[in-house]
């Protein structure tokens, strides 16, 4: 999965819950991976982890968000994912 996939993943979800927050959440997180930092943490997230993260979007793509959200969540736990999701909260103001 490339990151161009992850930024149409998250405009996807965005879109389909039409739910404002979704959308400034997806915005947010699209700013962080466009960081040095956050472009760092995600490549080598996509480096190790790419067949999880497709897992959890053909999982979202099916419905099956509890799925997908527990896949994210275990990246979430690797050294990667903590420094992304850290860049995340930052970003948001967490």
């Amino acid at each position: 999965m490339q990151q161009r996939d992850m930024e149409e993943l998250m405009r996807r979800i965005s879109r389909e819950t039409g739910n404002p927050d979704a959308a400034q959440a997806a915005g947010r997180m699209r700013d962080a991976l466009n960081t040095p930092e956050g472009r760092r943490a995600a490549q080598k997230i996509l480096e190790g982890h790419s067949s999880s993260l497709e897992n959890a979007a053909r999982m979202a793509q099916a419905g099956n968000l509890e799925g997908a959200k527990q896949s994210v969540q275990e990246l979430l736990r690797t050294p990667e994912g903590a420094r992304l999701a850290a860049q995340i909260a930052k970003l948001m103001g967490r």
